[in-house]
């Protein structure tokens, strides 16, 4: 970098250049003029470089400065130097704040800035999706205008947030959001909100399947033990009322031993603990057992038909798969009404795959419960579901069987037409069985 001149060379340097117009003037008898005209050069040389220092600064920016000499020469090569510090800091700069964003953008969570008045200073993508602002747009918006919550506006204006603050979506009646607030500088507030809702829905599962297997052993225990009760040792009950009891009591015998060894299933298939074994099974053949299991089960009051490929084999777990079908077909034959028809089929897919479908034409079930179907103990109907010995576990068990085959259970309803439960196996575990046929 170059050496700054002081004063004192700068007024040599003016006094050098001077000198010889009043040396002329002198000799000419015009000293005043001669020097007057010197300081008229010397203004226009200084204009000139300013005007190269300004189109430098303003049209030519980022170019190297402009060939000059003298102080002038020290100016450029001065602002020159400081542009390229500024320069260098300003790309520190940048790569700090895109660091930051990118950080902030790979966050789980919503995020958002505001201040102590609480205008947004900036929020990331998923807070734009999660809680309704829009970036650049609403910089410099209050946040209370998009979470108008008045639960919410009470915990801002508290400004005690050591606790978590629950609140729904502004987006979604449907999403439950936890908020947390810290400070992020003197007069500003970081706000980070992640969605709790499958956590809150796993809580209301644990609640729901606790109640229910309560519900579930209560009843049938009630019974056998009111039986119980009234056969003493030294009471001889009637033939006729014993031939009730027992009855009774073998049924709900059935009904919790079924019951447990459903809830030791699912649980089994929940924690991966059923490994698949690679036996083929013949599903066309499968399916025509079952299909008269239910036909027994119906007293052949439904019009059950099958249409399966009987060249189309599977390898899994012949244990699970039946599982898998005679819970959904099983289901079609307790909910659909008498006199109705329930289609069945097992095809082959485009992608080599097979897909297996159980139609019927009962009642249908509503929009609102169709997400909810395979939670287990979910019912639409609770009387409905026992009257039909349904122990609201047979579709969560089917969707766990499908998982392990790497598939998805579709259900499809429309009210007082019918439902349409089905699903698709990928092609790695289909086996294509060629029948041969002798001449």
């Amino acid at each position: 970098m170059r050496q700054l001149p002081n004063s004192q060379k700068l007024f040599t340097k003016v006094v050098i250049f001077l000198l010889p117009f009043f040396l002329i003037g002198t000799f000419f008898g015009v000293p005043a003029e001669s020097l007057c005209l010197g300081f008229i050069c010397l203004s226009v040389w200084h204009y000139h470089q300013l005007s190269l220092l300004i189109n430098w600064l303003w049209t030519k920016r980022g170019a190297y400065p402009p060939a000059s000499k003298g102080i002038w020469a020290d100016v450029f090569d001065g602002i020159y130097q400081q542009q390229r510090k500024h320069r260098k800091k300003r790309n520190e700069l940048s790569v700090l704040v895109r660091r930051f964003r990118l950080g902030a953008e790979s966050l789980p969570d919503a995020a958002l800035v505001f201040n102590d008045d609480r205008t947004l200073v900036w929020c990331n993508s998923l807070a734009q999706s999660m809680l309704g602002f829009k970036w650049p747009e609403d910089m410099g918006n209050r946040i209370d205008n998009f979470l108008r919550q008045p639960e919410f506006i009470h915990y801002l204006e508290s400004k005690n947030y050591d606790k978590p603050f629950e609140l729904t979506s502004p987006e979604s009646e449907f999403i439950i959001l936890e908020c947390r607030i810290a400070p992020f500088e003197k007069d500003k507030w970081t706000l980070i909100a992640r969605d709790i809702t499958q956590i809150k829905q796993m809580e209301q599962m644990r609640k729901d399947f606790i109640a229910n297997v309560s519900h579930e052993l209560r009843t049938p225990l009630t019974v056998m033990r009111g039986y119980l009760e009234l056969l003493t040792e030294s009471d001889v009950p009637d033939p006729i009322i014993w031939k009730k009891a027992h009855t009774m009591m073998n049924e709900q015998t059935i009904r919790m031993g079924g019951l447990v060894n459903q809830l030791l299933t699912l649980t089994k298939l929940e924690n991966k603990q059923y490994v698949l074994t690679q036996s083929k099974v013949n599903v066309a053949r499968l399916l025509n057992i079952i299909v008269e299991e239910a036909n027994t089960l119906s007293d052949n009051e439904h019009l059950i038909t099958l249409n399966a490929d009987s060249e189309l084999f599977i390898r899994s777990s012949e244990e699970q798969i039946r599982s898998a079908f005679s819970n959904l077909i099983f289901n079609a034959v307790r909910y659909t009404p008498k006199g109705q028809s329930i289609n069945v089929s097992w095809k082959k897919t485009e992608e080599g795959g097979a897909k297996f479908t159980c139609q019927d034409t009962g009642d249908g079930i509503p929009a609102e419960h169709l997400s909810r179907l395979t939670e287990r103990f979910y019912r639409v109907n609770q009387a409905r579901t026992r009257d039909s010995g349904g122990s609201g576990l047979g579709l969560s068990i089917v969707k766990h069987i499908l998982a392990n085959h790497d598939s998805d259970l579709e259900i499809s309803s429309t009210l007082n037409v019918g439902s349409c439960f089905s699903f698709t196996i990928p092609a790695r575990f289909i086996v294509k069985e060629v029948t041969v046929v002798d001449e």
